[in-house]
């Protein structure tokens, strides 16, 4: 119950939200990527090099993350990765979320690898 409070109030861990162009920068100096959507979001696009570990199982698998990196969470928008990387901070990472999500990271011109789902 603490931590829902602590929540409402702001006072949990703040994580920097960084743009698709610090978030490769940061790529290029060793962070790691993880998107936090959904095995069928990730079939359909996602960032190359980016590691699946959707938000649900989150709290289960945390601990096979390193440590010694930095985490960059990513999901479609940036929602639920904020979430994610609000987690990792409280376990002691060092967590971005990439503000807007694979969303701004296309619109900024980066790659997506497209998946090859039929509709």
């Amino acid at each position: 119950m603490w931590d829902s409070f602590k929540k409402l109030l702001g006072l949990g861990p703040k994580v920097p939200r960084i743009s698709p162009k610090e978030a490769q920068e940061k790529l290029r100096q060793g962070a790691v990527l993880i998107d936090v959507r959904t095995p069928l979001e990730r079939k359909l696009s996602k960032i190359p090099g980016s590691q699946g570990l959707p938000l649900a199982e989150l709290a289960k698998r945390w601990e096979s993350l390193p440590k010694d990196k930095p985490i960059i969470c990513q999901c479609e928008s940036g929602s639920r990765s904020q979430q994610a990387a609000e987690f990792l901070a409280e376990k002691g990472f060092e967590a971005y979320n990439l503000a807007g999500g694979i969303s701004a990271w296309q619109a900024a011109g980066l790659p997506v690898k497209k998946g090859d789902i039929k509709r």
